[in-house]
């Protein structure tokens, strides 16, 4: 095996090693440049070390002070139902031109401090080509579809985004007031929400984007201000048509990200209402939580999915092998 592999790792004689050379300098002027601005930015700093690429949240502060205030968040007396949605997407398959995917979204309801009931929406099949798509509520069209069908991650969170896109519009529009939660920051480059969504009614209806993966959560000194706090407090981050801000709703919960639409001037009201209208594990709420495990797939649906669109499409499996395994071997445990 190591003799095939020093075969590969041979360098065409065709190609001029002075250019490579060349080429070697310049990555290591750079290496040298760059080491000493970041030895200046790194030094002595704490330090959080990624683990398998998940989101870390850090026992202890960091280094500093943190400047800022927190503020408490103080239980509002008035009733009002919490609506909290999230949504999955899974991808069941390929054709030669384009892609097959199944979604499902789910809303919890909360209100007087526990869960009320819920709904599920799909599973739905999505099929997405350059010809357009097809299953969503609203079409993927020019831009947005060439993204999509670039990457399969990539064309799940835009399948995602659009789906809940359509259910937080529907209950917004609702003649009683409420307040809507979204798993995720209204802010995200990559979910484009309607400005329609942010713009007040006469319901009085608020949004709430609610993050567990933020490296705002982990980063900004902020954080260490709202955590060290005895009870649920907040303190503002930007103070902006969509408001983001840090929170925790519970004296030993996480801090989380928050942005908050359809809310100038009623900030701690809305917080308030949040805090006594829903329950909390380690400070986030169980409607969301709730919402989330409603819209997962286990492994056993997306096997019935697959044979599901088997048989409704007629559809002719061809025999595949996993391809980063079979062009990068066994050796290879990341990237």
């Amino acid at each position: 095996m190591l003799r095939n592999m020093n075969t590969q790792l041979k360098v065409a004689t065709v190609v001029s090693m002075d250019a490579l050379s060349v080429l070697a300098g310049e990555f290591r002027e750079q290496f040298h440049t760059s080491a000493e601005v970041i030895h200046e930015r790194l030094v002595g700093r704490r330090f959080i070390f990624n683990k398998d690429g998940k989101d870390s949240y850090p026992f202890e502060d960091w280094e500093g002070s943190g400047e800022g205030e927190a503020l408490p968040i103080v239980p509002s007396t008035e009733t009002i139902t919490i609506a909290s949605t999230d949504s999955s997407c899974i991808l069941l398959g390929e054709t030669s031109d384009g892609a097959v995917y199944a979604v499902r979204a789910a809303v919890c309801f909360a209100s007087q401090g526990s869960v009320q009931g819920y709904f599920r929406v799909g599973p739905i099949v999505v099929h997405l080509s350059p010809s357009g798509s097809l299953g969503l509520p609203t079409r993927l069209e020019g831009y947005e579809l060439r993204v999509a069908l670039s990457d399969h991650l990539i064309a799940e969170r835009i399948i995602r985004n659009t789906v809940e896109k359509k259910i937080l519009a529907s209950l917004l529009s609702f003649p009683g007031r409420m307040l809507v939660m979204a798993d995720g920051s209204l802010k995200h480059p990559l979910d484009s929400y309607p400005e329609s969504l942010f713009r007040s009614d006469d319901s009085g209806s608020s949004l709430v984007g609610f993050s567990k993966s933020s490296a705002m959560i982990s980063s900004n000194r902020l954080s260490a201000v709202v955590s060290r706090t005895a009870g649920p407090s907040y303190s503002t981050v930007e103070d902006a048509p969509i408001h983001t801000l840090l929170a925790k709703f519970s004296r030993d919960g996480l801090v989380f990200r928050l942005d908050l639409a359809r809310s100038r001037g009623r900030i701690p009201e809305v917080l308030g209402s949040i805090l006594s209208n829903d329950s909390f594990t380690v400070g986030y709420p169980e409607s969301l939580r709730v919402a989330h495990h409603l819209s997962v797939f286990a492994r056993s649906e997306d096997m019935a999915l697959k044979a599901y669109i088997t048989d409704r499409y007629s559809l002719k499996h061809l025999r595949s092998f996993g391809l980063r395994r079979l062009t990068l071997g066994g050796l290879s445990n990341s990237g």
